[in-house]
């Protein structure tokens, strides 16, 4: 058999289903609570039935002999009564809350009571507006009630309240600061990868930078070898590079001779082509004897 619970919340109860234990025949379902305040007790509950529920009957708390999920199961036969003195049930469920300085506190929601007697332990109250949601639900002893009404509550202005179910409020600012938490560790968690990834990515220009040099290093050794070889060839190739520019000299010597026979020899084909021209011959002689006369020897004029 099922535990029962011990404490059960009245509002856990309402329209909950009804079933005759011995029948298992539905027999409606769980209207209010049939309290009596000036006890703050739990006498029993009104079950509703028939069309639009309209037909009321009531069993005692003694009736219920299983409470399960969803559903009671009760011994016995219900006393019928009517919505008339349904709505005349006393019950500080919807009551409001205001303390003796003059100050609505709030509203009556709920109630905890034992299952076995009855006894109301503590009374659920929200504060009022908005801050029923934002604030939360608070309980309210029976002892700490001074006087009630049909629609009203009074209790003392200073006492300590104790929390039943944290509101919106509670869990925002809970949740504010569980992310709060979650963004410092966040943050944390990046600037600490960003810090070995800064430090991986300086080993990294580091290695780079050593390898760099290192390669610079070995291409200066490599030229460094290279000029050394060149002038050691060039110290082996001195004598052979002496011989060639010797020759080269000899040769600029001899054009230079050749350029200034060339010129001599210029300079003297045209006396050669002079001298080896032929002589002239000599004018010939007449073996007459020129007349040496004058025309004063001789009587007839001279023509």
């Amino acid at each position: 058999m099922a535990t029962q619970p011990e404490v059960v919340r009245q509002s856990d109860l309402l329209n909950q289903l009804v079933l005759d234990r011995n029948t298992m025949e539905e027999l409606g379902h769980v209207d209010v609570l049939w309290m009596h305040p000036p006890v703050h007790r739990v006498l029993g509950f009104i079950c509703k039935s028939g069309f639009l529920g309209t037909k009321k009957t009531a069993f005692n708390l003694a009736q219920i002999k299983t409470l399960g999920a969803n559903t009671i199961l009760v011994n016995g036969n219900p006393v019928e009564t009517d919505s008339e003195k349904v709505r005349q049930i006393e019950s500080l469920i919807n009551c409001e809350v205001w303390s003796d300085a003059g100050n609505k506190i709030g509203r009556i929601t709920d109630c905890l009571f034992n299952f076995k007697t009855g006894a109301i332990s503590q009374y659920l109250f929200v504060s009022s507006g908005w801050g029923a949601i934002a604030d939360g639900v608070y309980l309210l002893p029976p002892s700490k009630i001074l006087s009630f009404g049909n629609k009203r509550v009074l209790v003392s202005e200073e006492q300590n309240l104790s929390v039943y179910r944290q509101g919106i409020k509670h869990n925002l600012t809970k949740a504010g600061n569980f992310l709060k938490e979650d963004y410092t560790q966040a943050s944390q968690e990046v600037r600490s990868r960003s810090v070995r990834s800064a430090r991986s990515l300086a080993r990294q220009v580091q290695a780079a930078t050593e390898q760099a040099k290192e390669r610079v290093q070995a291409l200066a050794d490599q030229a460094k070898d290279k000029v050394q070889t060149l002038n050691e060839q060039l110290k082996e190739d001195q004598p052979l590079v002496e011989q060639v520019k010797q020759k080269f000299q000899v040769i600029g010597e001899q054009l230079k001779e050749g350029t200034q026979t060339t010129q001599a020899t210029e300079k003297l084909d045209p006396v050669i082509e002079k001298s080896n021209a032929p002589t002239p011959s000599p004018a010939p002689t007449s073996n007459l004897t020129p007349d040496t006369t004058t025309p004063e020897d001789d009587d007839e004029p001279w023509i």
